[in-house]
């Protein structure tokens, strides 16, 4: 019930930021980058906006509701950009290679532990084609774990309030609460809470995995503005690998 009405206010929550644009697309022109995947794509925004400057871009996520929103936003571009329900676990389920993909948003924070994590990264790295490159992204959870309880920056717009707080119980379990305040037609409030348990990845951690799953060249920047990655301060974990 949570994410089928998170879908229908995700644009509005989330819109797009011309710095997560900018840097995926400087990324994949370095290989030349022709076909990109977007994983846990949610309404496929960026995936559309590539799309819009000449990649064939493809998105899966897991919530219907989203990938539902994308295909509508595609139609109403007329961009070449295909969107499917899935696990971004399983990418060789679409059956085909791509030149780059890119999985943001801490999508990678939903999997369920370290071996998880490294399985996933592996099926990543088989549907890349050589050259290629991947990028990633997450909370910096070296920071909130060292931090403890951490509220994200409230999200307000006319008709609705989304709040966020990350609440460490140890080093492999940290739970995420969220609680979307939607103001109706009639005066009154809808709130819906939502509480899930993640598993922070450590910025060390996520790079030896990535490296144990094949990939070259790794960097870490600390957001999509390329700035240096300090893991005490940085907001983000943002990671780019050469297949």
């Amino acid at each position: 019930m949570f994410y089928e009405t998170l879908a229908r206010y995700y644009d509005d929550i989330f819109p797009s930021e011309p710095a997560k644009l900018t840097f995926l697309h400087r990324e994949f022109q370095v290989v030349r980058a022709n076909s990109v995947l977007d994983l846990a794509c949610g309404t496929g925004t960026y995936s559309i906006e590539l799309a819009l400057l000449g990649y064939k871009a493809w998105g899966t996520d897991l919530e219907p509701g989203m990938i539902e929103q994308a295909r509508t936003k595609a139609q109403q571009f007329g961009v070449d950009a295909s969107f499917a329900v899935g696990d971004m676990r399983k990418p060789q389920s679409l059956g085909q290679k791509f030149d780059g993909l890119f999985c943001i948003g801490n999508s990678l924070a939903h999997l369920t532990g370290r071996k998880e994590l490294q399985e996933t990264l592996q099926a990543m790295y088989g549907v890349l084609e050589t050259p290629g490159v991947a990028v990633f992204q997450i909370v910096n959870f070296d920071r909130i774990l060292a931090r403890g309880d951490t509220d994200l920056p409230l999200i307000e717009r006319e008709h609705l309030r989304f709040t966020r707080t990350y609440r460490p119980q140890s080093e492999n379990k940290l739970i995420f609460d969220s609680v979307l305040e939607l103001k109706m037609d009639d005066g009154s409030v809808k709130r819906l809470d939502n509480s899930v348990e993640l598993r922070p990845i450590r910025q060390q951690d996520l790079k030896n995995d990535m490296e144990a799953a094949g990939f070259t060249d790794v960097k870490t920047f600390g957001n999509f503005k390329r700035d240096k990655y300090i893991s005490h301060d940085s907001p983000a974990t943002v990671m780019v690998a050469r297949h």
